[in-house]
């Protein structure tokens, strides 16, 4: 905050640079806001006008820019025609001043030009051709906007203001605090002057005045005149997430120069795998933000919104947010700090060509963000770049990594988000801690964990800086305006919405393909299981992470929906997809988890890890989830957990307490006890769920899961079913039923020599693989249920790769052969030990098929199935890839351990026999 600040804002006049009229614009904004082209670099020009008070007379006169994208040369026209350029500036993310000089005077009326060029845009996605102008886009410091939208936002959209100082200013200043109320004040100038500082206590008290002269040096900007000064403060209160608290530092140098800054006193730091602030343990919940606004292009909302989004993460648990590959105005800094937001700041460098231009401009970039952002207590965490590969290399990373070390005090610094071991970039890292980014299917992700937890490595933090994505279905319909118009980014007009560097833009032809699968009217059906497929998936993720004491923190992707992705907390008119209350359970400084035992198999002469079914269980098995805690709130002191598990509006059929025998401190991630019981006797199947109310000390949360129950010995009635088992994947099913026959190609073709009649008696055959022999069986009116591998042998469906939990609906279709299994309509956990990585392609099949369990593409709205009835000549069967039998990450090993699946099996088996 400067001694005078006097804002020129909109509206301004705007024209390209081959243009003669001008239209209005505002200011701050972006010209793709104001309806201009997007696709357009420039040059583009602004022109204000403005009378120069007098009263700043004798007064040194500067603009001040918040930020301009990306180049620019500002100039005064006096009334009498004279044109003087005051400076130039390249770089679309930081502020910075020209001076005026003796372009204009006090009391005069003068026009202000400035010639802006944003990037140049790509053509059509990441690799495309470049389209024209001065500044191609993977050259610049552009950030990852541009592939969520097309391009980048283009103009002054940051506040443009004059601002006036005495003979000497200030060039930079930095007010920084220890716990112990130590406070370190620097400050560069351009003269010399002797310098005041006041201290003011977040209460607004005054603590202290001093005095001190800027000492003479000089840096390769030329002579400048620096100040340090440090001392201690009493009764100290500390700036944190709990208790934001901010002092105020008043800086003045020479005639009437003042800058105003907020500081806090705090530490951070990391001791092995903590992190610390304070000298206390804390855990990062971050969410991605790509500084992505639909209404305004530009990341310049406006602090009344940047306060209400603050304010509604912070009611999910978050305690901060990343900012991805951009770099915010500075409202959203202090914003930060006032409500207590950890901020991860990640340099905007992502997908660059390494050219001259690259090398001089980034590393003058990058000084200049890091002198802005240090400022703020909220600010914690630096990455140089995102997903960075081979091209950024040791003499480009090793240099900005020392120079942001150098600048940045306590934060800690790593040069590539996401690490190089994963995206093929430098492996000899320059990092204070280990960031990946992991966005996989449920049942791989301990897998993921277990394999890059550092262990021998050097101990360090371990944090996800992007990670846990889920694409929520979007009902269109919800989009649409009062006068029928929808959102530009719907438009599959290209002059509107152009594809630019974006490598999807599917977003416009999404209402046209749900009309033709019949899905439009299921709109609001499939958004509303879209957000409980959401909610499952983040918290089955973040609570397998809590569960890991290496892990230090998180980045959950994302924040808002974007053209590109609909992974947000609230979608594209704001509105939150989850309950706050329900998300903070699993995302808090204090989370109750559960657990479960260990089992191995000797198998093949060696012992391996045994997995079963951890979410389903037959009746009278015994059940033992093991009640952990991942705490990281202020207090330490007794852990108490109370436990209980109850059918839908039934009385609890086991409950109990645990009292942990040690107590449990803070950044302790253990167990406090064992919740164990007898699964009930239940006629069909049904949930319950299973609550946990957890204390440490003061401090409760709670926490629930479902668990599904189904009869003992569900197969044991079950006659005429066989198993066709040329890839050797079913022969578990016979530890279910015995009775179960195994057949051949022979017994299905009822050759000479068979050992089974399948034509005597009703049989439904359950097969492996697809045969010649299957097949004829099949359209002689045999009944089959086929368990198809995408990477087996072909089938009668075709099938394709894609993940099961991530990026798709898994809609339960009406369909009789579900039986009594349970489902909401969606599924969930129970299909934990079945998922798989290809689904079905029937559409060639149409008419001939009818789903069962379909997959819908949440981002294009492909369709597949996992599961379909398929009519085979004049038999009928049940082609799944779904993989009843386990056996992939860290599913049951078997269908014997694989207790929800081969229930389905049944389900379907039952189906077919009855179908004669």
């Amino acid at each position: 905050m400067l001694s005078y600040h006097m804002p020129l804002p909109g509206p301004w006049e705007f024209r390209f640079d081959d243009q003669s009229d001008w239209r209005p614009i505002a200011v701050p904004g972006c010209w793709e806001d104001a309806g201009f082209v997007k696709d357009r670099s420039g040059p583009a020009w602004y022109r204000t006008s403005f009378v120069i008070p007098h009263e700043l007379e004798g007064r040194r006169l500067f603009l001040h820019f918040g930020a301009v994208s990306y180049h620019c040369e500002a100039f005064i026209v006096r009334d009498s025609g004279d044109m003087c350029s005051i400076g130039t500036h390249t770089g679309m993310w930081d502020a910075f001043d020209l001076e005026i000089g003796d372009a204009a005077a006090p009391g005069e009326h003068v026009t202000l030009l400035v010639r802006v060029e944003k990037p140049a845009s790509l053509s059509d996605g990441p690799e495309s051709a470049s389209l024209p102008g001065r500044f191609p886009l993977r050259e610049t410091l552009a950030g990852f906007l541009p592939y969520v939208w097309g391009h980048s936002h283009g103009g002054i959209w940051q506040e443009v203001a004059l601002i006036a100082c005495g003979a000497t200013r200030f060039l930079d200043a930095w007010v920084h605090g220890a716990p112990d109320g130590h406070i370190f004040v620097e400050a560069e100038l351009d003269g010399p002057a002797r310098v005041t500082l006041e201290l003011y206590r977040p209460d607004g008290s005054f603590i202290l005045s001093a005095e001190e002269d800027a000492v003479r040096v000089e840096t390769a900007s030329g002579i400048r005149y620096r100040l340090h000064m440090d001392g201690p403060t009493s009764d100290a209160r500390l700036w944190s997430p709990d208790d934001p608290a901010l002092y105020r530092a008043v800086l003045r140098a020479g005639y009437d120069d003042r800058i105003e800054l907020r500081f806090g006193l705090r530490s951070f730091d990391a001791d092995g795998a903590t992190l610390r602030l304070n000298g206390a343990p804390i855990y990062p919940r971050m969410i991605l933000s790509w500084g992505w606004r639909w209404e305004t292009f530009a990341p310049n909302p406006g602090p009344e919104r940047v306060r209400a989004d603050f304010e509604r993460l912070k009611r999910m648990g978050y305690n901060g947010i990343k900012c991805c590959l951009w770099f915010p105005p500075r409202y959203y800094f202090d914003l930060a700090d006032e409500l207590g937001m950890l901020l991860w700041i990640e340099l905007p460098m992502w997908l660059p060509r390494v050219t001259d231009h690259f090398r001089r401009q980034t590393p003058v970039e990058y000084e200049r963000l890091v002198r802005q952002a240090r400022r703020h207590p909220s600010v914690v965490l630096y990455s140089l770049g995102c997903e960075l590969g081979k091209d950024v290399g040791a003499d480009i990373l090793g240099s900005l990594y020392a120079m942001t070390r150098s600048m940045c005090g306590d934060a800690l610094v790593r040069d590539n988000s996401g690490s190089g071991e994963a995206y093929g970039g430098l492996l000899n890292e320059f990092a204070q801690y280990y960031d990946y980014h992991f966005y996989a299917d449920l049942h791989f992700f301990r897998g993921l964990l277990d394999a890059f937890s550092p262990r021998w490595r050097p101990a360090q933090p371990w944090l996800f800086g992007e990670y846990c994505d889920y694409d929520t279905f979007r009902d269109l319909r919800r989009y649409r305006r009062a006068d029928g118009s929808r959102p530009w980014w719907l438009s599959a007009d290209l002059a509107i919405n152009p594809t630019g560097a974006r490598w999807t833009n599917e977003a416009p032809f999404l209402e046209e393909r749900l009309r033709a699968q019949g899905l439009w009217e299921r709109s609001a059906e499939l958004e509303a299981f879209s957000y409980a497929h959401g909610l499952l998936h983040r918290k089955w993720t973040i609570e397998t992470t809590r569960m890991y004491r290496e892990v230090s923190g998180y980045v959950i992707t994302g924040e808002a929906d974007t053209p590109i992705t609909s992974a947000g907390m609230w979608d594209a008119t704001g509105a939150l997809k989850y309950d706050p209350t329900e998300f903070r359970r699993f995302n808090n400084d204090l989370v109750a988890l559960i657990g479960w035992d260990r089992r191995r198999d000797w198998v093949r002469g060696g012992d391996r890890a045994a997995f079963w079914d951890v979410w389903s269980y037959n009746a009278g098995t015994l059940v033992r989830p093991h009640v952990i805690v991942s705490h990281y709130g202020a207090q330490g002191g007794p852990a108490r957990a109370a436990w209980s598990i109850a059918f839908d509006d039934e009385a609890p059929f086991a409950s109990g307490d645990i009292v942990a025998s040690h107590d449990v401190m803070p950044g302790d991630v253990r167990e406090i006890g064992v919740a164990e019981f007898t699964a009930p006797d239940v006629s069909a199947p049904l949930r319950a769920m299973f609550r946990v109310s957890l204390n440490v000390g003061t401090q409760r949360t709670d926490n629930a899961w479902p668990i599904w129950f189904f009869p003992a010995n569900p197969w044991a009635t079950m006659r005429n079913v066989a198993i066709y088992d040329p890839l050797g994947r079913l022969r578990d099913l016979t530890r279910l039923a015995p009775q179960v026959v195994e057949v051949t190609h022979a017994d299905l073709r009822s050759e000479a020599g068979a050992r089974v009649d399948l034509h005597a008696a009703p049989f439904v055959v359950v097969a492996s693989a697809w045969t010649r022999a299957l097949s004829m069986y099949t359209r002689g009116g045999g009944r089959v249920v086929l368990l198809q591998d995408g990477d087996g042998p072909p089938g009668p469906v075709a099938t394709a790769a894609m993940p099961f939990w991530r990026e798709a609906l898994r809609v339960c279709e009406p369909h009789p052969a579900w039986g009594d299994f349970p489902h909401d309509g969606w599924a969930g956990l129970q299909f934990f030990g079945c998922a798989t990585d290809c689904a079905l392609d029937t559409q060639p099949l149409d008419g001939l098929t009818r789903p069962i369990l379909r997959r819908i593409d949440t981002r294009t709205t492909a369709v597949h199935d996992y599961a379909a009835e398929v009519v085979w000549g004049e038999g009928r069967l049940i082609v799944s890839t779904l993989r009843i039998y386990g056996g992939a990450g860290e599913q049951p090993s078997g269908i014997g351990r694989n207790t929800s699946a081969a229930y389905l099996l049944l389900c379907w088996v039952k189906y077919l026999g009855s179908k004669r």
